[in-house]
């Protein structure tokens, strides 16, 4: 092919009808196309940052509720923590007084049996006297 083909192939495709006219279309709209496609990006991205923004506000939210719930239990656990030292401490006082008690209870008791073996000793003593005074003064 000479040159002379090329020229008329290529005026063939360009001055050939439709397809000529999308070619020089295309070519002359390329910044407009550009810049429809960077509105359209730029608005989609926009979009999306706003849903982003509005869902990081939403959890930030959800944050604050959840942190003042973990303050709560805290402050309630640590309430709960002292009462259980307190009660603990309340538990081994009791548990003294109920050890000196019980001893005491133990102490009396054995007190309590020696008297009664007093007193049973003594009865039989008196007993054994009133016995010898009834025979004596029988005689």
């Amino acid at each position: 092919m000479t040159g002379g083909d090329w020229v008329a192939l290529i005026g063939i495709f360009i001055g050939g009808g439709g397809l000529g006219a999308v070619i020089v279309n295309a070519i002359a709209n390329r910044k407009k196309i550009q810049a429809d496609c960077v509105a359209t990006l730029s608005q989609a991205y926009e979009t999306r940052i706003n849903a982003l923004n509005e869902r990081a506000d939403k959890l930030a939210a959800k944050v604050d509720l959840l942190e003042a719930q973990v303050s709560g239990l805290r402050s309630a656990l640590s309430d709960r923590e002292a009462l259980i030292v307190n009660l603990q401490q309340e538990n081994a006082d009791l548990q003294t007084q109920v050890d000196k008690l019980s001893k005491a209870v133990n102490s009396r008791d054995k007190r309590i049996r020696e008297l009664e073996r007093q007193v049973a000793d003594l009865t039989e003593r008196l007993n054994a006297m009133n016995g010898h005074s009834d025979v004596d003064g029988s005689n």
